[in-house]
């Protein structure tokens, strides 16, 4: 069988097919590490110096302006590797400086204390930035005679006959100047970049069209990977895993595809009544138990086969994403169509869900609790029956089902019990430099379970290179604005493969099969 890997772009006027080809340059056709050099190049049969990937028309793109980038075959045991590109930059077309303004008005209206502490100050600039230009716009509709009179003397109707060139040539120039500028970074930067942003996380209504678009897009290619049929019916099934890959703003709209594809596939299984009813799910019981020991959840009973991963001291998201790769096993040897095995962010504003997403952190755990947002681990429920809390209920509500061990169905929000998630982030300093739209998720996504936080996602430093301690490694440094530079080699290609390449490579687990 061979695998998936889906490529969902971030925010700005994207070229169809740029962010996958240079994700497949750096993680497929430069890394030597995936395929034995020895091996003549699958493409001239002569000596290999790079990896083969080739380009091919596919109409489960449903587009003529995207291919499918297609790899040789790792080994005998690994097959070759499909990368496609969700490209949904089309669908957010048309964004007016009405519809970003009145989203950075509701980012300014809030209290200091409702703002995260690490974007604070970004913050209050751009709060100085607003208060300048609305100076200048009453600069440039008062006479300036008057508004120099009103500054520094006294407000007298005689002020407007007291002029001067300085106020009557220079101020206006400079001022025209300034707001040229102004107008220049609205259209240039922030319409054409943040007003991705905008549009899509404020559920406005008309904006709400859009999201609907680009989410139902997107859950449509990933069912069609897993072999499902239009009307939702099993097809014939091509792979065996999926990743799904997401850059800055995409790692939002992946982080809702992903949730509302496994709500329409969780309870959805090949398998007939009677064999699932007769099955067991002893990973399923053994992650659960995991969850419930870190979050010390009170139970009378727990019926879970000991297992030394089972125990508060040794939770870590190593055993966690383990055991979520056994679970997912599990669950497809039952029959379910969810191959997704791991979701990687770069550069995720996910790390904001309580600035973006919600208007406070309670806002947000709230919406998390009531499986609004799914969170990692997911979040349980106490079953009357097994007298322990789940992220999965009863099959078809089975009254005699007290056993943990019966097979059981995951909850819509539980997508996170079989999909890794790791995230790549660039500590940022003095708002440039770093990545200040990136960050850790597990304060955010992580589960709350009785007023403890459990953590599955895996969060990796990166851009620069740092030690156990999070200090940054000698010889590196914080880049400038790094946003855009996870799967980038930089300008000097030939250099030995850098820190955050590898961390990449290997958050991929291509011969992870």
């Amino acid at each position: 069988m061979k695998q998936a890997v889906v490529i969902i772009h971030g925010m700005g006027e994207q070229i169809p097919m740029e962010t996958l080809q240079g994700f497949v340059e750096t993680v497929w056709v430069r890394d030597d590490s995936l395929i034995d050099e020895a091996r003549p190049d699958s493409a001239t049969g002569g000596p290999r110096y790079e990896n083969t990937v080739w380009s091919k028309p596919d109409r489960r793109n449903r587009s003529f302006e995207l291919r499918r980038m297609t790899t040789e075959a790792i080994d005998s045991q690994h097959g070759s590797t499909d990368f496609f590109e969700f490209y949904w930059a089309h669908l957010m077309y048309g964004t007016t400086w009405e519809q970003l303004k009145a989203w950075v008005i509701d980012l300014l209206w809030r209290s200091p204390a409702r703002v995260p502490p690490r974007i604070r100050g970004a913050w209050i600039v751009l709060w100085i930035i607003s208060v300048i230009v609305a100076l200048c716009m009453i600069a440039a509709f008062v006479p300036f005679a008057t508004l120099r009179s009103c500054l520094f003397n006294n407000c007298v109707a005689e002020a407007s006959n007291q002029t001067s060139f300085w106020w009557l040539v220079v101020v206006p120039v400079l001022v025209g100047v300034f707001g040229a500028i102004v107008a220049s970074l609205v259209n240039i930067f922030l319409l054409k970049y943040f007003g991705d942003v905008a549009r899509y996380v404020k559920a406005d209504p008309l904006n709400v069209a859009r999201r609907q678009e680009i989410r139902e897009k997107g859950v449509q290619l990933l069912e069609t990977l897993m072999g499902r049929e239009a009307d939702g019916m099993p097809g014939k099934r091509q792979y065996d895993r999926i990743v799904v890959v997401a850059h800055s703003l995409g790692s939002i709209v992946a982080y809702d595809i992903l949730s509302h594809c496994f709500a329409r596939l969780n309870t959805a299984s090949d398998l007939d009544e009677k064999t699932l009813r007769g099955l067991q799910q002893p990973e399923r019981t053994k992650l659960e138990s995991m969850i419930r020991s870190v979050a010390d959840t009170p139970a009378k009973e727990d019926r879970t086969p000991k297992d030394p991963l089972d125990t508060t001291t040794n939770f870590t998201v190593d055993a966690f994403q383990e055991q979520q790769a056994r679970c997912l096993k599990e669950l497809n040897e039952q029959g379910s169509p969810w191959i997704v095995s791991d979701f990687i962010t770069l550069g995720s504003p996910l790390s904001h869900a309580e600035f973006l997403l919600a208007a406070n952190l309670a806002d947000l755990r709230k919406a998390q609790e009531r499986r609004i947002l799914p969170t990692c681990p997911p979040m349980m429920e106490h079953d009357g029956k097994t007298k322990l809390r789940h992220f999965t209920f009863r099959y078809k509500d089975d009254a005699t089902a007290s056993d943990p061990l019966t097979y059981r169905v995951p909850h819509h929000a539980a997508l996170f019990a079989y999909t890794r998630w790791t995230n790549l982030h660039s500590p940022h300093s003095a708002i440039l430099w770093g990545d200040i739209i990136s960050g850790p998720l597990a304060s955010q996504f992580g589960a709350t379970i009785n007023d403890r936080q459990v953590n599955g996602i895996r969060d990796l430093q990166v851009l620069p290179e740092r030690d156990k301690l999070g200090q940054v490694v000698a010889g590196q440094r914080v880049p400038f604005f790094s946003h855009t530079q996870y799967w980038s080699f930089g300008s000097l290609p030939d250099r030995p493969t850098p820190h955050h390449i590898r961390v990449l490579r290997q958050a991929l687990r291509l011969k992870d099969r």
